[in-house]
């Protein structure tokens, strides 16, 4: 376990695949963060544009903030993730990659640009590309709120798998929920769902067709640490963890 002291962090930081295993333990939201502003631009490539990139197995973080006007990375294949009680800020596609990661009690915060009109911002580009992958991104009892207009997630690859259970979501959530990236081929294969999330961003009477609506049967597997294989290798303390939400929120 790797205990992060009262500080923000200043650079770009990579959990490289070898690196199994690793536990990041913040003291608190306000009082430990992790900042940096990379684009694919400034990179030359999408896939190097991330603040913070998880590429190993069974990697956790507790009471951190990450924030970047960009993009957090989690995941590159099937590695598995935990986030809980954590900050997450970002514009477009900051939470991206092709990771099997939980978030639980998070707050998702986009700063993307305030717009009259049309799309200004995406949470999550999944990036699981066949049915054979045991990959996607589920958030339990989180908060999304900000700035922007954004999706709650765009399909970067054909088989994206991303789900919301729980979840506040304020009016920056876009009616439509979802987007397909222009690609109508994969309105079939992607599996976007929600399942018993409130306020304003979570009126589904205009969401895409191919978002889902979940029962609490279809949601189950989404939302026990199962989805992720915790009981294999989170600790019990790790799993049982309570935050001060509320706190959390009104602090930002």
């Amino acid at each position: 376990m790797h205990f992060l002291a009262t500080c923000c962090i200043w650079e770009k930081v990579t959990v490289r695949k070898t690196k199994i295993n690793i536990v990041l333990q913040g003291r608190g939201y306000l009082n430990t963060y992790i900042e940096w502003n990379d684009t694919a631009k400034s990179t030359g490539h999408t896939d190097s544009s991330y603040s913070f990139g998880v590429f190993a197995d069974s990697f956790r973080a507790h009471n951190i903030s990450f924030k970047e006007e960009h993009c957090t990375r989690t995941g590159a294949r099937c590695e598995r993730h935990f986030f809980s009680g954590c900050f997450i800020q970002g514009s477009v596609d900051f939470i991206y990659g092709n990771g099997r990661s939980l978030y639980k009690d998070c707050v998702i915060r986009s700063i993307a640009k305030e717009t009259t009109s049309g799309i200004s911002g995406s949470i999550t580009a999944h990036g699981r590309e066949s049915a054979d992958e045991k990959t996607g991104f589920s958030f339990v009892n989180c908060t999304i709120d900000g700035t922007g207009k954004v999706w709650l997630g765009r399909a970067w690859r054909a088989y994206a798998t991303v789900v919301f259970s729980n979840t506040y979501m304020s009016r920056i959530i876009s009616p439509e929920g979802w987007s397909d990236w222009s690609n109508q081929t994969v309105d079939k294969t992607v599996y976007f769902g929600e399942h018993r999330c409130y306020r304003e961003g979570a009126n589904y009477k205009k969401r895409v067709s191919y978002g889902k609506q979940l029962t609490d049967s279809e949601a189950a597997s989404f939302i026990d640490i199962s989805f992720i294989d915790g009981d294999k290798w989170l600790n019990q303390t790790e799993i049982l963890y309570k935050h001060n939400f509320e706190d959390l929120i009104s602090s930002y």
